[in-house]
């Protein structure tokens, strides 16, 4: 079973820009803009000083907070050291971006795959690492398999080392590069391939794993693959998107609906967005015709994108007041005011009557804060009137996380599964940059969320009511101890 993750959070802009965002001309300069152009190249130390100044710089500036998770003397300090390092080729340079992007601790500060030298990679033959792990209680575990590199029985098996050297060794290398934010050992396992070619450990790929039925140790010769698919911001030419790619819509059997929504990351998509409009009115009008009296939604691989399929979601099954976000300090930046001004005018007009009204308001390098009341969802067509089961885990992030938090604090429906690894009370409402030399882009967030109920002292994550893991020997077997859960749970209470 082929199990990852992306390797990058993915962008949380505020719904009112992506509503209406398939228009062309902001469709290619949000993909313009999210794509990074380093080669490997020469990059000179002046032209790198001034690329980490502008990142630092867009950092402090966008961002209402930039130094909440981190110490403004370290990365002062970081930064001296990556300036200092001389002239350097361009996938050095790449690591050392990523360095100082992690360095700040916050999940919606990264920096875009190197889209240039991926293509270079692959066109040059480069194999990657095909296998994805999970850290459990200490040892490092298979959990997902790219192209058959391996037989399914060994989900599960620990991988002590890879070409000679010890685990440990490799995470030690690897950390550095993403911010300590509670979620980076699943992003590590689950983005083993794209990150272990990042620091130059590449095919023939030996690994010596340990059987998990018996114990025994051996060492295995991996074959590589060139599906880096996951790790791209951008899909190959010759690969078009559909609306099943991030979201699906099913009926089980005549009683049971089920969502999985594996991604909201598609509203920049037109056509896509138009698709799940239509789709999702007429899936709720299945429900009602059939008189489905269960529906289950799967957040638990959903890394998050918008906040609008979200909440049109929220609005077709909830029946209270209920909020997605309790308020937000957002920073007035030089930046956000130019990204908004080069908008295309129906957004920008939309933007500058709608939430960000105020946003003009204040002058540059104002936080301007907001709180939001609970209010009814809208009167909508084919409401779900019946049991709703959420499904959630380390991988829900971002606006799926949001989304979470709102039922878990509305009680718009049964949360199972395991807790998230972030918190409803994050920076995002991603800025896209791109450094002026190398053109590495990358994300910073110009807001300050608070979870759904308004509770600034609460730092939990979203937990779910009925906790159930799913461990490695269900992956092997194809077995979902949660979806099995659920159908016992309304088979029982026929």
């Amino acid at each position: 079973m082929k199990k990852a993750s992306k390797l990058l959070a993915i962008i949380f802009i505020s719904s009112i820009l992506f509503y209406s965002c398939g228009i062309k001309k902001y469709s290619a300069t949000m993909k313009q803009m999210t794509t990074t152009e380093i080669k490997n190249v020469v990059y000179t130390e002046k032209m790198i000083s001034q690329d980490i100044d502008y990142f630092i710089k867009s950092v402090e500036e966008v961002t209402p907070f930039p130094y909440m998770n981190a110490d403004s003397l370290a990365i002062q300090s970081l930064a001296k050291e990556l300036k200092g390092k001389g002239d350097r080729m361009g996938n050095e340079l790449y690591l050392d971006f990523m360095r100082l992007s992690a360095a700040f601790n916050v999940g919606h500060i990264y920096t875009f795959p190197p889209e240039a030298m991926l293509d270079e990679a692959i066109k040059n033959g480069d194999q990657f690492f095909p296998l994805f792990l999970k850290k459990n209680q200490g040892n490092w575990e298979i959990m997902g398999i790219i192209d058959n590199a391996l037989p399914e029985k060994n989900i599960g098996d620990r991988v002590t080392k890879i070409n000679g050297m010890e685990m440990n060794e490799i995470i030690k290398q690897i950390q550095p590069l993403l911010a300590d934010d509670g979620n980076s050992e699943e992003m590590i396992g689950n983005s083993l391939p794209f990150l272990l070619w990042a620091i130059k450990i590449g095919h023939p790929f030996s690994s010596e794993i340990i059987q998990k039925e018996n114990g025994l140790s051996e060492v295995v010769q991996l074959q590589g693959t060139n599906d880096l698919s996951k790790y791209r911001s951008q899909r190959p030419k010759n690969e078009k998107e559909k609306l099943d790619d991030y979201i699906t819509f099913e009926i089980l059997d005549k009683n049971i609906g089920f969502i999985d929504a594996k991604s909201f990351y598609f509203v920049q998509n037109k056509k896509i967005t138009q698709t799940f409009e239509k789709e999702l009115e007429t899936y709720f009008s299945k429900l009602k015709e059939k008189g489905v009296s269960h529906l289950i939604i799967d957040l638990r691989e959903n890394g998050g994108g918008s906040s609008y399929p979200a909440d049109a979601i929220l609005q077709k099954i909830a029946h209270k007041p209920y909020q997605q976000e309790g308020g937000s300090t957002m920073r007035v930046s030089a930046q956000f005011r130019e990204f908004i001004n080069n908008l295309p005018r129906p957004i920008r007009m939309i933007a500058k009557k709608g939430q960000m009204k105020n946003f003009y308001q204040h002058p540059i390098g104002t936080n301007v804060k907001t709180e939001n009341k609970p209010s009814l969802p809208k009167k909508v067509k084919n409401s779900f009137i019946g049991q709703v089961y959420v499904l959630i885990g380390p991988n829900t992030y971002s606006a799926a996380m949001m989304m979470a938090n709102a039922i878990e604090d509305f009680d718009i429906g049964i949360l199972i599964g395991e807790s998230t690894k972030s918190i409803p009370r994050e920076l995002s409402n991603a800025l896209p940059l791109k450094t002026p030399n190398a053109k590495i882009a990358f994300v910073v967030p110009a807001t300050l969320f608070t979870r759904a109920s308004g509770d600034v002292n609460n730092y939990e994550p979203v937990t779910p009511d009925v906790i159930i893991k799913t461990k490695p020997d269900d992956i092997q077997k194809k077995h979902d101890p949660v979806i099995q859960y659920i159908l016992e749970k309304i088979e029982a209470g026929k």
